[in-house]
């Protein structure tokens, strides 16, 4: 599944002055909350990527698309991905926050940690197909130099990643029309989509018919095109996981009963955002600004930008940001009652495990559907047995895995390659995280 929708030095270390964390925060305590979201993030996920070989979001033109297809659309797909890199923002918060707090030089453990994780995202993406990982560990870089931040500073920048890419755009443009080249930088843009259009096709094409070496191939080439489409946009995967910065800094998972006010609030902003994307824009009929009616406008700039403000809102106001919603949720009823930390404890299962079983989701798939390998035919009334069948054996694995050793396989080399020394394998008492 192809998805387009992280100053102090970084080599200098200073203890921060403020801001100091919880006990339970700089004694390393597991955060369950975040296992159980993490194994919610996964099922949410699975169902996206049973959707997209089932071809849910393909409606024949001129076609009412059907209830269930609106709720995918509505509910499910970009919301869970969201929810995904969110919570890989909150765990580079909270290892931060804990080196912070302990004293200690972060930075080469950090870099450790992300360099492990583009090698995992490089293997899901050439091998497997989906890309989201490479993206995390190259943004992850990020949150490095402004994990100092006030958290009215780190808002701005959330904001400003929100409309990154129009105003790119627009800054762009302006420089092109100021220099008389508006038409060469039309041409110029449109031929770059045409070239990763191209580039999409040629991989389609390898998938089709080719077999696994030649897609594996054809994958790895188009890595290219896709990261120089897509990761340099600061309002992708950077800024879901800025939000999932600010929402740690909020503390609505340590302290959930005291924050609830502070949960709604983000689960009514959620929720405006979701409906005002979904059913208020675009706010006129006017279409956005192609390549021939940018070079031909008489007031390029002008038009451009009031085109993008009425279509998106300068992509400030988002569906997906409906992930708050479920967080808040979990959340909320895990405030009125830490039963439902047992009662979700599947969840949490395979959220232990998320790297693991994130792997294991994205091999199987693409094994039992892709053209080079079984080519399975998926209708939607299958949807739902595929998800619920792998959650649940996934979970099972889960459970037995962790009732016998530390870590989940992927987690254990990831943690060992962070702290360049073996972790502790077999289970020997309670895990800390």
């Amino acid at each position: 599944m192809y998805i387009v929708s992280e100053s102090p030095a970084v080599g200098a270390y200073a203890r921060p002055a403020a801001a100091p964390e919880t006990p339970s925060l700089a004694k390393g305590a597991r955060l369950d909350v975040l296992d159980v979201l993490r194994g919610i993030a996964l099922i949410g996920m699975y169902t996206v990527h049973f959707c997209d070989y089932a071809n849910v979001w393909d409606v024949p033109e001129g076609q009412k698309p059907a209830l269930w297809q609106r709720f995918e659309w509505w509910f499910l797909d970009g919301r869970f991905y969201t929810m995904f890199a969110m919570l890989f923002g909150i765990g580079f918060a909270v290892q931060l926050a804990r080196a912070d707090a302990r004293g200690e030089n972060l930075v080469p453990r950090y870099l450790r940690r992300l360099g492990a994780l583009a090698v995992f995202g490089f293997i899901a993406e050439g091998v497997f197909g989906y890309n989201v990982l490479f993206g995390y560990a190259v943004w992850g870089l990020a949150l490095l130099p402004i994990r100092r931040w006030s958290t009215r500073s780190i808002f701005i920048l959330f904001l400003i990643c929100s409309a990154f890419r129009p105003l790119v755009n627009l800054s762009r443009a302006a420089i092109a029309e100021s220099h008389g080249r508006l038409s060469e930088f039309a041409a110029e843009q449109k031929a770059n989509a045409e070239r990763y259009q191209h580039a999409v096709k040629a991989k389609d094409s390898v998938e089709k018919i080719g077999s696994w070496p030649a897609v594996v191939a054809s994958r790895i080439r188009f890595m290219g095109a896709f990261q120089r489409q897509w990761q340099w946009n600061a309002g992708g995967s950077f800024l879901l996981m800025l939000g999932g910065l600010l929402a740690f800094r909020l503390g609505i998972f340590e302290d959930r009963r005291g924050k609830r006010r502070a949960i709604l609030l983000l689960m009514l902003a959620g929720a405006v955002s979701f409906v005002l994307a979904e059913w208020t824009f675009p706010l006129s009929g006017a279409p956005p600004m192609g390549f021939a009616e940018l070079a031909k406008s008489t007031t390029p700039i002008r038009h451009m930008a009031y085109t993008i403000f009425m279509n998106n809102g300068f992509l400030i106001v988002q569906d997906s940001w409906l992930a708050l919603v479920y967080i808040g949720m979990i959340l909320l009823l895990v405030s009125h009652d830490r039963a439902w930390l047992r009662r979700l404890a599947p969840f949490a299962w395979n959220g232990r495990m998320a790297l693991t079983n994130y792997f294991i989701q994205i091999a199987f798939l693409d094994v039992m559907f892709s053209k080079w390998a079984f080519g399975l035919n998926v209708t939607p009334g299958w949807i739902p047995v595929g998800v619920i069948g792998l959650f649940t054996v996934q979970a099972l694995l889960a459970r037995w895995w962790l009732s016998r050793f530390e870590y989940g396989p992927l987690e254990w080399v990831w943690r060992s390659v962070t702290y360049w020394r073996p972790a502790a394998f077999r289970l020997t008492g309670p895990t800390t995280g």
